[in-house]
């Protein structure tokens, strides 16, 4: 195997460098059709090359094919140095880059298949090639052994080394019917049910069991809201009798501003990260955010607003998005609009056409970057001390003299483009507004990008795993996990006039989201490779974000206070969750989150002594609170339900009396109640179990 990733490179340099015969060319595309592994690794050093050629690029002028001069001399074959020479530097950097980066991909076993076509994954890599999957994926869940509770697999079930063969998506049924203009939730629900249904049967998935109401309420909270349920709330709704009360609690958790807060911190970080960025004022984003989604604003509208924004930074929040993003002649403007508001990763095509589609080319990409050729980023000038710090600047409109895009194509020749979407040109000559422009034409696009996006994120936002994998790569290139499902919710979002609310809603009250996260088939294991079948809802780590607020809500309702922050919180949880981001400082402003998702590794990030005081004073008003009538066991339900919202398990009720005993033999039974109470408070919050979304 390692031979072929040698030959993959070697042949991958020789078609950059325009030297790969026909033969090298036969023989490349057989090492791409023989293994997946070859075709990620291809595809790295394509979007490698890309980027160094880009920026070895960036000090040679241009100059379009077949168009009248403007500005510079024309460029000629005796002003242009020969291409090979500075080509071949990046393309060695790339080998080297490969090795030194990620060889520890490169040398992983491959899966093989038998005679049955089922894909075996040898025995000694089982559980290495499970993580690998999982660090590849960034939706996907670590294999974790959950203390006290076993999600991943049945008790006593062993780690399975045959991985069946992932289904094949279906191909959209021609035959489902269109929404109906007045079609009602319960419409669009039981057709989301119907289709899941259908792909239980087709593959033959026997779907896992309901999700109790304590696990359905604690990921509802989680999902909507952003952290775990309050004391008060969880048993409120555990002694509820209402057969609606699912329905219920999604609906107060949609309008509630926790759930506005929540999607504006998420979208917050999409659209600018985590870390701070010169220039750019997160604060106004996020209000912005907050307030889009308090109105329950039409999707559509707020992706135009991001994209046509202007003026002030600390005045419109809206603008902060392409501030951050207006650096290297605004490619990370191009990339990220696309990946996140159109589900289209096509960063590796600003050098050269997509390695495996033939619907995305160079120029595309350069013709989307051309609606931003007029925008520019200026800093205040009274106020440039503020800006230094990175908060005041100023979005506005310059039109060029130059109204053309140039980019060079792989064999070097200089090329133009207009501004270009869906067919539609904005001519050399108009004056027009790009950017409005270009949110006009997203508005009225027939392939719907923007809905299939947000409908594909937003399912992945509840299960763990989108329609596509990754989750904004929906590229022709890319196979759909359930086409159908995809279709008949993308459909029903454009016609509520993109209601996120509603999306959400749908989505959480279908049939699958009902289900537990306990793994019943081996069938649906998407951490391992494999296609999604959501036949269970899958276990996933919390974000930082989540983790922060969940320790404040457990400890806080466990000692019965309230729940409302101080003016400072929001900062202070800004401050904690910035230790664990890194910016790369890449062309494509790209960051990384250094977060393991551990209660250790928080506490360690927090003030320590802070919460052990805090978590002292719960266990003082959870002591406090008993009575005559009621037994250190009542403490311990309290507790339980306060961090993990359950009741606890025998298992834990008899560790909770043998310490009670032993710390009774060191002392007295009423030092030892407390000290008991601290320790199981300690025990729960840092199990594994209290940082999974399951």
């Amino acid at each position: 195997m390692n031979e072929q990733r040698e030959e993959l490179i070697r042949l991958t340099n020789r078609q950059l460098d325009a030297e790969l015969s026909e033969v090298d060319q036969q023989r490349l595309v057989q090492l791409l059709n023989a293994d997946a592994q070859l075709v990620d690794l291809y595809t790295e050093i394509l979007c490698l090359h890309g980027q160094l050629t880009w920026d070895a690029g960036q000090s040679v002028g241009l100059k379009a094919e077949g168009l009248p001069e403007v500005g510079p001399a024309p460029i000629t074959s005796e002003t242009v140095a020969p291409r090979k020479p500075w080509r071949f530097a990046p393309t060695a950097t790339i080998a080297a880059l490969l090795v030194a980066v990620v060889g520890g991909y490169l040398f992983v076993k491959s899966p093989w298949k038998d005679a049955n076509n089922v894909v075996v994954v040898p025995e000694e890599d089982a559980s290495d090639n499970g993580v690998l999957v999982a660090e590849q994926n960034p939706n996907a869940s670590e294999d974790i052994d959950l203390t006290p509770l076993d999600l991943s697999h049945p008790k006593g079930a062993s780690q399975p080394t045959v991985v069946a063969q992932a289904p094949q998506p279906a191909v959209e049924s021609p035959g489902r019917p269109a929404l109906a203009d007045n079609f009602s939730d319960d419409d669009v629900i039981a057709g989301i049910d119907g289709l899941i249904q259908q792909s239980w049967a087709n593959n033959e998935i026997t779907p896992t069991v309901e999700a109790n109401d304590a696990e359905w309420m604690r990921r509802a909270y989680l999902t909507l809201a952003g952290r775990i349920p309050s004391l008060e709330e969880s048993h409120q709704f555990l002694t509820g009798d209402s057969p609606r009360k699912r329905r219920i609690l999604v609906d107060r958790l949609l309008t509630a501003p926790e759930r506005n807060e929540h999607l504006a911190t998420t979208w917050t970080n999409l659209l600018v990260g985590r870390t701070e960025r010169p220039g750019v004022n997160r604060d106004k984003l996020f209000e912005f955010l907050t307030e889009s989604f308090t109105e329950n604003s039409p999707w559509i509208d707020t992706v135009g607003e991001l994209i046509t924004a202007s003026g002030r930074n600390d005045e419109n929040g809206a603008t902060n998005f392409l501030l951050a993003h207006l650096n290297n002649q605004a490619t990370p403007a191009t990339a990220v609009t696309a990946r996140l508001f159109m589900g289209e990763q096509i960063s590796c095509v600003q050098c050269h056409d997509h390695p495996f589609s033939n619907g995305v080319s160079q120029e595309d990409y350069w013709a989307l970057n051309a609606f931003f050729k007029d925008t520019v980023k200026e800093a205040l000038p009274e106020a440039e001390g503020a800006n230094a710090s990175g908060l005041t600047a100023r979005l506005i409109d310059r039109p060029k003299k130059e109204r053309m895009t140039h980019f060079e194509d792989r064999s070097g020749n200089q090329k133009a483009v207009l501004p270009k979407y869906d067919g539609h040109v904005i001519a050399e000559a108009s004056q027009e507004n790009r950017r409005q422009r270009l949110a006009k034409l997203l508005a009225s696009d027939g392939d719907r990008k923007i809905a299939r996006a947000m409908v594909n994120r937003t399912w992945a936002h509840f299960f763990g795993f989108g329609f596509t994998n990754p989750v904004d790569d929906m590229g022709p290139h890319v196979p759909v996990s359930h086409p159908d499902v995809l279709g008949l919710l993308t459909e029903a979002f454009v016609k509520s006039d993109y209601d996120l609310q509603r999306l959400m809603k749908w989505v959480s009250l279908s049939q699958a989201w009902q289900l537990s996260s306990v793994a019943s088939n081996e069938m649906d294991m998407p951490e391992h490779g494999a296609t999604p079948l959501f036949s269970r809802v899958y276990a996933r780590r919390m974000t930082p974000e989540q983790v922060y607020e969940s320790i404040r809500v457990a400890i806080r309702s466990a000692s019965g206070q309230p729940l409302a922050r101080d003016e400072n919180s929001l900062e202070h949880r800004r401050t904690w969750v910035q230790q664990f981001a890194h910016a790369y400082g890449t062309d494509e402003n790209d960051e990384a989150l250094q977060f393991d998702g551990t209660i250790v590794q928080a506490l360690l990030m927090m003030n320590g002594s802070d919460i052990d005081i805090a978590l002292r004073q719960a266990t003082q008003a959870i002591v406090q609170d008993l009575n005559p009538r009621t037994t250190e066991s009542d403490a311990l339900d309290r507790v339980a339900l306060a961090m993990l919202t359950r009741e606890p398990t025998d298992s834990e009720r008899q560790a909770f009396r043998n310490r009670i005993r032993q710390l009774t033999n060191q002392s007295s039974p009423k030092k030892a109640v407390p000290v008991a109470v601290e320790d199981m408070m300690w025990a729960y919050l840092n199990s594994s179990e209290f940082v999974l979304v399951h």
